[in-house]
């Protein structure tokens, strides 16, 4: 019964077709409330307030002893009252059944008890029970089934120890694990069969097959069993007067007749699943195929429901640990990028020149900064057109408006000039990154060409024109071959989300920065106003303001520290002669040259101020008068010594006059008193002759 290779086909898209209808009524088919039941057993709705029989479905005169009119209470029929049956096994509403023990009619086999609650009812599910084994030896069985599973290094292996399981436990001709897909198809990934099993390992199941209410109730029902797929379903009785019993939970509900003929066409007399749920959510099934009826017993049928769960809690911890170590290195990778960027000079540059990092930050074929005018760094496959690439980032911008991120694996749907460029950017992953102009990252992926075997032409309409029966399923499950184009790898959930940390980040550290040498630049600033406050602007020295503060922390030092503090007052002989005679651009360029003799005689200390138009002064912290007569030697020397031409007669050169005072503030009255003392040393200075040294000395 293998299926043969019919077809190939070359960038296939799947054309609007009568299939999209009969999926659409699929999805709207009510399954979940079909009114019967399969007849390997019977169902018991019991009114949950009063715990007396109110509907019933199956042969239940032959297996209960159960007259058509008999409305029992369940306490009466089964041995347990409905209030402890809530109780002790804490049946909730829409909560899978859960087995109850057994129930052992006269002269006959016992009956696997199940119960759930749905709507105002207990729902008792009576099946007939396999009593070899122990519970001892299940509890063995079912811890053994778990340490091999939970003991893979792999998610392959563990699926090829599941599938083995379920048809060493069940003797199913072919059990297999279906994976779902996002789009909703299925591709089947492990299987173990018998050798005139048809074989779907590695086959794509289009997501019709399967429509959505159907995968909810696979959600909601674990294990579900047709051990017989040309029975004739047990209707519930008496029918609902009301709306449909939800019968979701119900593990003999009547199986949909549109799935009933799937099953046929396939050739299948029997089949069971089980559901494999991670965090909640349908990730797959294992499916079990048979070419005779079977039925396998509700013990074997729980058996299967933990290798499931088994299964199921080894692929959330595979998925978990997996993201985990991609996680640490794309966050460790993420980490060294932002720190060079952060500790650079230059942060867009060095973003620029780290396009080879960013490109193994996410698995991709290349990466590329975009910019208004097109291509600004890359690396790796991009398309090289410029033209192109300022259109891409035209159409990036249009998508990235109000969103963090844009991902697509076929651009081609989205952007008419995708398909140009399939080759180098059939994917693609881009953020705006916050810089001092419009920036787009971009991750590009090629084409990924892929050969898909179908288990039959999804392209097909399965059901036959003019049919009386709307909903018919396809017929044929031959192998059907399918090259895709113009589809890349699709971008994993992570992936998406580490391009959105770095985005963040990046755009924080950018403002940190900016903001940084905005305080940097505001510092600097305001370093400068402070100079300009102090310092006189021609000369460089302090000014008028700044001399007169020093002067009185200096006193207030001298005072604590008991010590003297001397004075020199400064005045350019003739001054008033110069500017005349050569004009104020040069007698500034006097004033200049003088003030930078007397600056460059200071200590580190000492104060040199312009304190008027010619007048300068240069105090002197910690030194006597004596000392201080030496050091305005010094300065009328240098000054002296410059030779800066002056157009007065007795003098030739440029020279100064010098008062010089000096006084302890124990002694002196205050800091007035010194600057006093100096002035008329220097006006005694100016009186003898100019180019001279006045002293000014206490008492």
């Amino acid at each position: 019964m293998t299926p043969q290779i019919s077809t190939t086909s070359d960038s296939f898209t799947p054309p609007p077709s009568p299939l999209h209808d009969a999926r659409r009524s699929f999805d709207w088919e009510p399954i979940h409330a079909p009114g019967a039941i399969q007849p390997h057993g019977i169902l018991l709705l019991f009114d949950a307030a009063t715990g007396v029989l109110s509907h019933r479905a199956g042969d239940c005169e032959r297996l209960l002893d159960l007259a058509p009119d008999d409305s029992p209470k369940a306490g009466d029929l089964l041995g347990i009252s409905i209030d402890d049956l809530i109780v002790s096994c804490l049946l909730n509403l829409n909560d899978e059944p859960v087995y109850v023990g057994l129930v052992r009619p006269r002269d006959r086999r016992p009956l696997a008890m199940m119960a759930h609650r749905t709507g105002r009812f207990v729902a008792v599910e009576l099946l007939e029970a396999e009593l070899e084994g122990s519970v001892a030896s299940a509890l063995d069985m079912a811890g053994a089934i778990f340490t091999r599973i939970n003991a893979c290094q792999s998610l392959s292996d563990a699926c090829a120890i599941a599938v083995d399981q379920v048809r060493a436990i069940t003797g199913f001709d072919s059990v297999m694990i279906y994976r779902f897909q996002d789009d909703g198809s299925g591709s089947v990934i492990a299987e173990s069969r018998i050798a005139r099993a048809a074989k779907y390992l590695g086959h794509r199941f289009p997501a019709s097959d399967i429509p959505r209410q159907a995968r909810e109730l696979f959600r909601r029902n674990l294990v579900r069993m047709t051990p017989d797929v040309g029975y004739e379903p047990a209707p519930l009785v008496p029918a609902p007067d009301g709306a449909p019993i939800d019968m979701s939970h119900c593990i003999l509900r009547s199986v949909a007749p549109v799935h009933v003929e799937y099953m046929k066409n396939m050739g299948l007399d029997a089949t069971m699943s089980i559901s494999l749920l991670v965090e909640g959510e349908l990730w797959g099934l294992i499916v079990c195929h048979h070419y005779s009826p079977r039925l396998v017993p509700v013990e074997a049928q729980l058996f299967c429901r933990h290798v499931g769960t088994s299964l199921s809690a080894f692929v959330l911890a595979h998925e978990r640990a997996e993201s985990a170590r991609l996680g640490a290195m794309q966050t460790a990778a993420l980490d060294t990028i932002l720190e060079a960027i952060r500790t650079s000079e230059d942060p867009e540059r060095r973003m620029r020149t780290s396009c080879d990092e960013l490109k193994r930050l996410i698995d991709s074929g290349g990466f590329v900064l975009l910019g208004e005018d097109g291509l600004i760094a890359g690396v790796g496959r991009f398309p090289a057109e410029e033209d192109r690439l300022r259109s891409l980032s035209a159409f990036l911008d249009e998508k990235l408006r109000g969103c963090q991120s844009y991902a697509t694996d076929c651009l081609s749907k989205e952007y008419a000039e995708g398909s140009a460029m399939a080759s180098e950017a059939s994917g693609l992953l881009a953020i705006r990154l916050q810089a001092s102009r419009p920036l787009i990252a971009l991750w590009l992926r090629p084409e990924q060409v892929e050969e898909i075997d179908w288990a039959g032409d999804p392209r097909k309409d399965g059901g036959l024109p003019g049919s009386a029966h709307p909903l018919a399923p396809r017929l044929s499950f031959a192998t059907w071959r399918e090259t895709v184009r113009g589809r890349s790898r699709p971008w994993a959930a992570r992936q998406i989300e580490a391009v959105e940390l770095f985005c963040t980040r990046v755009g924080y550290a950018m403002q940190r920065i900016r903001l940084e040498r905005a305080n940097a630049e505001l510092g600097e600033a305001n370093a400068l106003l402070a100079r300009q406050a102090t310092t006189d602007p021609l000369t460089g020295l302090s000014n008028r303001r700044l001399f007169d503060d020093r002067l009185r922390k200096e006193w207030s030092r001298a005072r604590r520290e008991d010590r003297s503090i001397a004075l020199i007052a400064i005045d350019i002989d003739h001054f008033k002669e110069y500017n005349d005679r050569f004009g104020h651009p040069a007698g500034d360029e006097c004033l200049k040259r003088v003030a930078q003799a007397i600056g460059g005689i200071c200590r580190e200390i000492d104060i040199a101020a312009r304190v008027g138009g010619e007048e300068f002064a240069l105090l002197l912290p910690g030194i006597d008068v004596e000392a201080a007569a030496v050091v305005a030697e010094r300065v009328r020397a240098t000054i002296e010594d410059i030779g800066v031409e002056h157009p007065h007669p007795d003098h030739k050169v440029v020279t100064i006059s010098l008062g010089v005072a000096a006084a302890s503030p124990a002694r002196c009255k205050d800091a007035e008193a010194l600057m006093v003392a100096a002035d008329r040393a220097l006006y005694r200075a100016k009186s003898s002759g100019r180019n001279t040294i006045a002293v000014e000395r206490e008492g």
